[in-house]
């Protein structure tokens, strides 16, 4: 993935990202959950997860490196004002938070940790629950 045309355009726009090692890219992925394969009911979910594309290829998508940001239920679950918590979230990590490097024993590195949202995987449905629109 470090090789992709849209790591080497975040590499170009803001290079001050890259100079961190530490700096978190991430993929958000969302799809809708009909519970107990009632497909007559109304009612859905829609788990909304983060890939942190970081991690070597082989390891993105291993069920221990997922991580679940958000669970929308219900049957208003397609809102984009639902979503707002983790958008609030992403924000603040691409504005950046205080971290610790524990990986350095001999002496603990604090350092600015920023996080970036590359891009988004889902089908039509969840397209419309990321911008915002239903389709």
């Amino acid at each position: 993935m470090a090789n992709s045309e849209a790591w080497a355009h975040i590499d170009a726009i803001w290079p001050k990202f890259t100079i961190e090692p530490c700096n978190v890219r991430l993929a958000l992925t969302t799809d809708g959950v009909n519970p107990f394969n009632e497909k007559s009911n109304g009612w859905s979910s829609w788990p909304i997860f983060l890939f942190d594309y970081n991690l070597p290829p082989w390891f993105i998508t291993k069920t221990f490196f997922n991580m679940l940001g958000l669970i929308i239920l219900g049957p208003e679950s397609i809102k984009m004002h639902n979503m707002a918590p983790l958008i609030e979230e992403l924000q603040e990590l691409w504005k950046g938070v205080v971290a610790w490097n524990v990986a350095k024993v001999e002496r603990q590195k604090q350092l600015h940790l920023q996080t970036i949202l590359m891009w988004t995987i889902h089908d039509y449905l969840g397209y419309g629950l990321v911008v915002g629109c239903v389709h």
